[in-house]
């Protein structure tokens, strides 16, 4: 009587087709969580021109763009009715966007919108920008100070007069901005004595003033 011989996958081929499933499904997974990304990040941009709209038109009737207080997400978001009827959240971690108005007086001449965007491969990405330089995006009234990669903190006062810090030799310094505007220019500079936490340690000075 004839032999029956059985035929199957050896330990390797084994090995070789399970690697291979889990790279594809390593593929999948980054691929999708690319999409997710992308679509939080859409999102965020999206919330940031509604919220400059609104802003806007606030500024319109007040001849002040709003406060902080206004442009929260908290309390049911109603901050910025009837400009905006509701303040939309961050869409993973579901704070409100930060928001930095012109610093340099009661009523605010311009402001900024901030937020962190997640796709890092975003060519409209400025790193390391806004209050504790954490933010990489933002929108802003038309006439508020451009900012640049680096750029963290508040900008400088528009007006004299104005109290400002400054990083120096990793020392926060009170810079001598004096009412008939003859005092020193420093970038970057920040609207209050603890610059932020951005100024290392004597040891490792960061972002020095540069005037």
């Amino acid at each position: 009587m004839a032999k029956k011989y059985f035929s199957g996958f050896t330990l390797i081929e084994l090995l070789v087709v399970i690697s291979i499933i889990a790279l594809l499904a390593l593929l999948a997974i980054n691929i999708f969580v690319g999409q997710i990304r992308k679509g939080n990040d859409a999102k965020r941009k999206a919330d940031l021109d509604r919220i400059k709209v609104a802003a806007e038109e606030y500024e319109k009737d007040h001849n002040c763009y709003p406060p902080i207080d206004l442009v929260v997400c908290t309390n049911g978001g109603v901050g910025l009715k009837p400009y905006l009827n509701v303040i939309p959240c961050d869409p993973r971690t579901h704070v409100s966007y930060a928001y930095e108005p012109d610093p340099s007086g009661v009523c605010a001449g311009w402001f900024r919108a901030y937020v962190k965007l997640e796709n890092i491969a975003d060519k409209s990405i400025i790193q390391s920008i806004g209050p504790g330089g954490v933010y990489n995006y933002y929108v802003s009234s038309p006439n508020a100070p451009v900012l640049t990669s680096g750029q963290g903190g508040s900008p400088l006062p528009q007006s004299c007069g104005y109290d400002y810090w400054g990083c120096n030799s990793g020392v926060c310094i009170s810079i001598n901005w004096k009412p008939d505007c003859s005092g020193p220019v420093c970038q970057p500079g920040y609207d209050n004595p603890n610059c932020n936490g951005q100024c290392g340690t004597p040891s490792n000075p960061l972002n020095e003033c540069i005037q």
